[in-house]
């Protein structure tokens, strides 16, 4: 390697002689001396101006970021002044000021000094008037006083009135300018001494507890709080539900609108007014009695006279008369104290001592104490003070029994208050909800009972406790309309129906079957159809429905009155029935034995009619119902009679429906009106008692071949011109009264038997006048009632006594019953040549009739008259019914 070398000078040695060193080109690596070297000063400037330089970016970067952001305040807050609206509701400013009220005043005395006392007195008679104020509008917007100051109704003289009163007047103390005015200010309490200061620590507790009353108001502030509060969260989740796309605007809107009418229900409203109540009162006397009742072993005179009494021995000295003094003193003092306290002589300082023991009279024990407890003996000893070598104390111990006996007597005196409370508060409670809630709910309970035990059952439920005009109510009312719509819906048939799907013993039973099996049941069956329907119907058009209903009203009612019920609405036609009773509770009645009267042979008797058809026994099963035994069924069945004879009248007499009769779209071309008939068939037997249709409609009805049969009966009326028929079933059931008001019209087979059947009638004249009803003048029974007790008390001599029977009548006189049945014998005896001559003058006799003649007689003549006036060789004495 080549050396070059430079020629050396001076300068050039001395540099050599400094110590040598690595540069580097950070400055981080030096340290603070070199950095603070002074070579000529220029380092040192430029590091300082480095250093201002720095100090100066962060200062003004500081400000930047100070400047940015005052400038966004400042834009927020010209955003504030120019546009923002600061809504704040009454509720929230008046629980502003209630809180204030509350704990402004303690407020005042922890945090402010006392300058601010006079702007705390501003806000307190503000608030005062506020409070005033609202009371003075509450009375005038939320009351009615319609029915005078006494019976007001609203806010006024309400609880929360003399709630929020109770509250302004604890404010009154605190209103310095009304306090004075009143002559309220307290000055009399510093010039009296000791007593004095109890006495104002006992009116600074009850004016503490006076102001708890304020309390209230925030009951009344949280209710309005609540309610918004479940508004906005409402809100919050419409919110949500929209965002979601599960509802629109407009449903929402729709929503909110009904949720605005939708208010609290009464009996919700009336049970937290009432618990609301009971908690204010319960809290407001437990805050105004149990610091009466509390009380506790006073210890403030016992160790302040202690430790005086330390410091006076420490102070005495030698000197024992004057420590003997103040001995006497302290005992004196403290028998003042058991006076005070009401002591019954025991002494109150048991023991004391003195130390340093230097006098003899002053330390003393009581030896003739009697035994006391452990804990009602209290020492205070001071803490021992040395001077001059000597160690100075005082010890004495105290007979607190009277204080504790105090104390125990006050802890039962609270027992016995929290207990009444209590039970009160529990029974209260326990009062209102069931008065409220549990009582209605026993109600309904009752009434589902009811209804499942005897659906058919007409139940005045008005005689069950009522709760007032309560949502409760109204629910029990439901429930009572529903149970009758299920009567009427279902009616007899739909009677063990309603019974399974109702009953709730055991737990009751969530599904619905109303599927249930059928049962065979034995009653009378009533069939009706109004004539002439078609007619109706094309003319009446939309009034059919009335029409058809002013009709039903009258079967209804008479039928029903009569012992009936209603099983099928057919529009133009009505199932009646007359229930006798199930196969199991008629089981005693099986056999075929017939009544005493059926073996006579009286008049009334078929017995030795060679015409008498009676069904063979071979055709009767063996075991089978006889209904002839069953005792009182000649009642039933005539009542059956009746009832369709009274809704004949009826028809006739009802001023709705006579109307019609010169309604010219029914008269049309007649000069002599509408009139309105009726037919009616009437049967006895059994049917099948069950539901027919499926889960989405359901029907209870009968179904048997003598519920065809009756209907069999309503369509052959026509055919013999009457008003009603019987089949011999019926007929054989009847009183022998009502027999003999009866006549055998003909002896028929209908299709599907070869048994062949008398059939009956009872004669109508309908062309007639049938007076209007009225109650009795002096009567204090409505009509309705009238006549259902007169059904009630039902008996065959109204067959002879009733007007509307006899006058139905009128026409069928004894001399026409003759002649007709004479020629209905020879007619089915087949000697028909008399039996023409017989029925013709029969039906001469019925000229004033309703079709001009007699029905009967004209439907057997025209039967002859079809077979050429010559009884067939094959004739057994009946026919076969044409008519279905």
């Amino acid at each position: 390697m080549k050396v070059f070398s430079m020629p050396m000078t001076n300068e050039t040695e001395n540099n050599m002689i400094s110590p040598t060193r690595t540069v580097s080109a950070d400055p981080g690596l030096l340290s603070h001396e070199e950095l603070l070297a002074n070579y000529d000063g220029r380092r040192r400037r430029t590091l300082e101006e480095l250093i201002s330089k720095e100090k100066l970016s962060r200062l003004n970067s500081r400000k930047a970021h100070v400047s940015l952001w005052l400038k966004r305040v400042r834009k927020r807050v010209r955003w504030f002044i120019d546009h923002a609206r600061i809504k704040i509701s009454y509720g929230d400013f008046m629980m502003a000021v209630t809180i204030f009220v509350l704990f402004g005043d303690d407020v005042r005395i922890l945090c402010f000094p006392p300058s601010a006392d006079g702007v705390f007195a501003f806000f307190v008679s503000l608030s005062f008037i506020l409070f005033a104020l609202e009371m003075i509008l509450y009375c005038w917007v939320k009351s009615d006083f319609s029915n005078g100051i006494f019976r007001v109704k609203g806010y006024a003289f309400s609880f929360f009135f003399w709630l929020d009163l109770l509250a302004v007047l604890s404010m009154v103390p605190d209103v310095d300018w009304l306090a004075s005015a009143l002559g309220l200010q307290d000055s009399l309490m510093d010039s009296l001494g000791t007593k004095a200061g109890k006495a104002g620590k006992i009116g600074a507790k009850s004016s503490r507890i006076i102001r708890m009353a304020r309390l209230v108001r925030l009951v009344k502030l949280y209710k309005v709080a609540s309610q918004r509060s479940r508004e906005k969260q409402k809100l919050d989740d419409l919110k949500q539900l929209v965002e979601s796309g599960h509802f629109n605007h407009d449903e929402i809107q729709e929503f909110l609108e009904k949720s605005n009418t939708q208010k609290q229900s009464k009996v919700g409203a009336e049970l937290s007014d009432i618990i609301t109540r009971r908690v204010i009162i319960a809290v407001l006397l437990m805050l105004c009695i149990v610091p009466l009742l509390t009380y506790s072993s006073p210890v403030d005179d016992e160790l302040e006279a202690t430790l005086f009494l330390h410091e006076t021995n420490i102070h005495a000295g030698a000197d024992c008369d004057y420590l003997e003094r103040s001995v006497n003193q302290f005992r004196s003092f403290m028998g003042q104290l058991l006076g005070d306290v009401g002591g019954d002589g025991d002494p109150f300082l048991v023991s004391l001592q003195v130390y340093p023991p230097r006098c003899e009279t002053i330390n003393f024990v009581d030896e003739q104490l009697p035994e006391l407890r452990d804990e009602s003996l209290r020492t205070i000893s001071t803490d021992p003070v040395s001077q001059d070598g000597l160690d100075y104390s005082v010890a004495a111990t105290f007979n607190l029994t009277s204080y504790m006996e105090r104390e125990s007597l006050s802890s039962v005196y609270l027992m016995i208050f929290v207990l009444f409370m209590l039970v009160l508060l529990s029974t209260q409670f326990t009062g209102d909800a069931q008065r409220l809630v549990l009582a209605p709910i026993e109600n309904m309970m009752a009434i589902v009972n009811m209804v499942a035990a005897d659906p058919l059952e007409d139940f005045d439920f008005k005689s069950l406790p009522r709760t007032g005009d309560y949502e409760t109510h109204v629910v029990q009312l439901a429930i009572e309309k529903i149970t009758a719509l299920l009567r009427i819906g279902f009616g007899v048939a739909g009677a063990e129906i309603i019974s399974s799907n109702m009953a709730v013993e055991g737990g009751g039973n969530a599904s619905l079957n109303p599927m249930i099996p059928g049962k065979r049941v034995y009653a009378l069956f009533g069939f009706c159809d109004i004539l002439s329907f078609d007619l109706c119907t094309e003319k009446l058009e939309d009034e059919i429905m009335t029409f058809v209903n002013s009709v039903a009203r009258i079967v209804h009612d008479e039928v029903t009155r009569w012992g009936g019920t209603c099983n099928k609405n057919l529009g133009n036609a009505f199932l009646m029935v007359w229930r006798i009773g199930d196969e199991a509770t008629l089981a005693d009645y099986r056999g075929v034995a017939r009544r005493a009267s059926e073996r006579s042979t009286g008049s009334n008797s078929e017995g030795n009619d060679p015409n008498n058809y009676l069904v063979p026994r071979k055709v009767i099963k063996r075991g089978a119902i006889d209904l002839r035994r069953i005792p009182g069924l000649d009642m039933l069945s005539d009542k059956a009679l009746v009832g369709f004879l009274k809704v004949i009248v009826e028809i006739n007499r009802d001023l709705q429906l006579l109307a019609y009769r010169n309604d010219p779209r029914l008269c049309g071309d007649n000069d002599d009106g509408f009139s309105l008939r009726m037919g009616f068939g009437l049967h006895a037997g059994w049917a099948i008692e069950g539901a027919v249709g499926s889960l989405q409609k359901v029907d209870a009805t009968y179904l048997s071949p003598h519920v065809n049969m009756a209907a069999r009966m309503e369509a052959a009326s026509r055919q013999f011109g009457v008003a009603i028929l019987m089949t011999r079933s019926f007929f054989k059931l009847l009183s022998e009264s009502a027999q003999s008001h009866c006549r055998k019209v003909d002896v028929v087979t209908v299709k599907g038997s070869n048994v062949p059947m008398p059939i009956y009638t009872y004669d109508t004249f309908q062309n007639q006048v049938f007076p209007q009803l009225r109650a009795p003048k002096y009567s204090n029974l409505a009509l309705e009632d009238i006549l259902s007790r007169q059904a009630e008390n039902y008996d065959a001599s109204a067959w002879t006594s009733d007007p509307d029977l006899t006058q139905l009548r009128c026409l069928a006189t004894h001399q026409f019953k003759k002649t007709f049945e004479r020629g209905l014998n020879d007619y089915l005896s087949g000697r028909w040549d008399f039996a023409r001559e017989q029925l013709e003058k029969a039906d001469k006799m019925m000229a004033s009739n309703d079709i001009g003649g007699d029905g009967p007689s004209r439907a057997i003549l025209n039967y002859m008259k079809d077979n050429d006036w010559v009884c067939p060789p094959s004739w057994q004495g009946h026919r076969p019914l044409t008519s279905k």
